[in-house]
């Protein structure tokens, strides 16, 4: 298979409604299964660079449920099954356990706009570390200058070498987090009310 290039473009407004779109979708099709959904990643982080590629992460009590995998096949999402944890932070599993880096991964339906969807369980140190770089960036625009720039920077040197792209992020990623921690202590951070949830009756 003939690997695209790694392309970062500049921040497209339109991103924030198709991500907050395709939030509502993927709680419609999760469900009284889906705790919250939420518009993730840099793509949802007004004025940053970014792939083009609209991240959702949806929260769920336990990642074991065959329906989740279930319904969003239904409802045209594609399964992922070989994408089962996020990589960056392997390395911290043994400390906090597997769990809080495990996932289940989605595609678009097919010939629709690209998209990844993140299912992870509600409290997973790697659903909170998603809030928190998502909000840090959004409120500090030297940090999310740095990183828009540092991340135009690697996709052009690392061009279809999408490995390299992940674990030279990594470190960086890593760094972003621990100044994250920092500013989430001195303004209290905590995740908003969420992009999308199941309603009830609706």
């Amino acid at each position: 298979m003939k690997k695209e290039p790694i392309k970062v473009v500049p921040a497209d407004p339109a991103w924030i409604d198709e991500g907050h779109r395709w939030a509502e979708r993927a709680a419609e099709a999760l469900g009284d299964l889906a705790m919250r959904v939420d518009h993730v990643g840099s793509t949802a982080v007004p004025g940053l660079p970014a792939k083009d590629v609209i991240d959702v992460q949806a929260l769920v009590f336990r990642l074991d449920d065959q329906d989740i995998t279930a319904r969003l096949t239904e409802a045209g999402f594609r399964h992922l099954p070989e994408y089962v944890s996020d990589p960056a932070h392997s390395h911290t599993a043994a400390v906090l356990g597997e769990d809080d880096w495990r996932k289940l991964f989605f595609r678009e339906p097919r010939g629709e706009r690209r998209i990844h969807l993140h299912v992870r369980r509600n409290g997973a140190a790697s659903a909170r570390n998603t809030f928190l770089l998502r909000d840090y960036l959004r409120d500090d625009a030297p940090a999310r200058g740095d990183y828009g720039a540092f991340k135009q920077a690697l996709a052009e040197k690392t061009k279809k070498d999408r490995e390299a792209y992940q674990a030279i992020k990594a470190p960086f990623i890593s760094t972003a987090l621990r100044a994250a921690e920092g500013w989430a202590e001195l303004t209290r951070w905590q995740p908003g009310a969420p992009d999308a949830y199941w309603r009830s009756g609706e």
